[in-house]
């Protein structure tokens, strides 16, 4: 009996563990509002706070990748002041989250339909000068397509791309993109009350699942019993940091993150049996999107999939084969997620070209009601078809998209 009661307790611990451990958590991401009186306090507080949050989900069982912090949009706490000033105050809150090795989002500095040239050179001197991210809004259902931000944002990444290529990787143009996300660059705090959110790299999971199913008929039925069972595993120690520290939680990103060899693009080609970019693509991005669209958990963020080019070791070789380009990538939004993240372009490409870019992922956004963005990195001194090495451990190799 006492050996049969022990069989039990070990397949429960053991059953449990697996579950919890089937993917790593991107990140626990803390939204504040600050402003320049109350901004020391406020941080200090969200450092305990994440570090108790931090507690609390690797007591469950989770392994946490890090911990973040998005603002409400900087200009709000930064009216009327100059751009030296600005940066001042910026480097304060950067140096404090880089000490406590908490990532930093200062949110947009624009959400409606402006230009704005100050702004431009704001963000593209706290970009240059801080680790910190941001992003420019440009589209919303209230404004429509943002015409004059997008101006603004095609201006911040081609300034950027000539002084350092490597901090667009730290800027967004967002379209439709719900507060409290906890994915950068594109997040920001919108409101009034102190909250949290969870992001996984859950394409991990997919992997796994893609290459054991038998067809690609039941690959969505299958994945999602595996993600549901997972995401409410999530949900449920979300839901015990907010009884133990008072946070908001505003739930969990059902993005399936990638990373690197944790690739997406491999999940994929698991499922369709050829590589990224071929006929079926489409299909396996739709099977996805439809599981993490409708598990039943309280979700934020993006909730949709990504496909990161750099930051996926298979979504990278494909590209540099050529399987497919900007077009292909903007077509498959229409089933999916997130836009064009983390492209590599020529170097010289114009402001104009750039614009023309944003807005065909803004129109897209808006004609099929889901949050998109654009992380457009263009290569200083690189062309189409040449190789785009950026100097990061979180970026692949891949080669530089065509513009057409």
């Amino acid at each position: 009996m006492k050996v049969k009661l022990f069989i039990i307790i070990l397949f429960f611990i053991s059953n449990n563990a697996f579950s919890q451990q089937a993917f790593n958590l991107r990140s626990i991401t803390a939204g504040i509002n600050i402003n320049k009186e109350n901004y020391s306090k406020v941080l200090n507080e969200t450092a305990v706070f994440l570090k108790k949050g931090r507690d609390i989900l690797e007591k469950e069982g989770f392994t946490l990748e890090g911990v973040r912090i998005s603002t409400n949009p900087f200009p709000f706490y930064t009216d009327g002041f100059t751009i030296e000033q600005t940066l001042d105050l910026i480097k304060k809150i950067n140096d404090f989250t880089s000490e406590h090795k908490i990532a930093l989002s200062i949110g947009p500095g624009i959400i409606n339909n402006t230009y704005n040239r100050e702004i431009v050179e704001k963000i593209c001197t706290i970009l240059t000068n801080t680790s910190a991210s941001s992003s420019i809004v440009i589209a919303s259902k209230k404004y429509g397509v943002h015409y004059n931000a997008i101006k603004s944002a095609a201006e911040v990444i081609k300034k950027l791309s000539e002084v350092n290529t490597m901090a667009n990787f730290s800027f967004a143009a967002t379209a439709n993109i719900p507060s409290e996300t906890p994915f950068f660059p594109g997040a920001y705090h919108n409101r009034s009350y102190n909250s949290f959110s969870i992001g996984t790299e859950s394409a991990k999971l997919v992997m796994k699942v893609f290459s054991e199913v038998s067809s690609i008929s039941n690959a969505k039925k299958i994945l999602f019993k595996k993600f549901e069972k997972e995401y409410k595993l999530i949900e449920k120690a979300g839901l015990e940091i907010q009884n133990i520290t008072g946070w908001i939680y505003e739930g969990v990103d059902t993005s399936p993150a990638p990373m690197k060899n944790i690739s997406i693009g491999k999940a994929i080609e698991n499922l369709i049996k050829a590589p990224f970019g071929s006929p079926g693509t489409i299909t396996a991005c739709s099977i996805i999107t439809d599981v993490i669209h409708n598990i039943d958990v309280k979700k934020a963020g993006y909730s949709g999939l990504m496909l990161p080019v750099m930051e996926d070791e298979i979504l990278a070789e494909r590209a540099k084969e050529g399987r497919y380009g900007i077009d292909e990538l903007l077509s498959y939004s229409a089933v999916c997620g997130t836009g064009l993240d983390v492209i590599p372009l020529p170097g010289d490409i114009s402001v104009e070209k750039l614009e023309k870019i944003l807005l065909d992922v803004a129109s897209i956004s808006l004609k099929l009601d889901k949050p998109l963005s654009a992380r457009l990195i263009p290569v200083k001194g690189k062309k189409a078809g040449e190789d785009a090495i950026l100097e990061s451990e979180f970026l692949v190799p891949t080669k530089v998209f065509n513009v057409k």
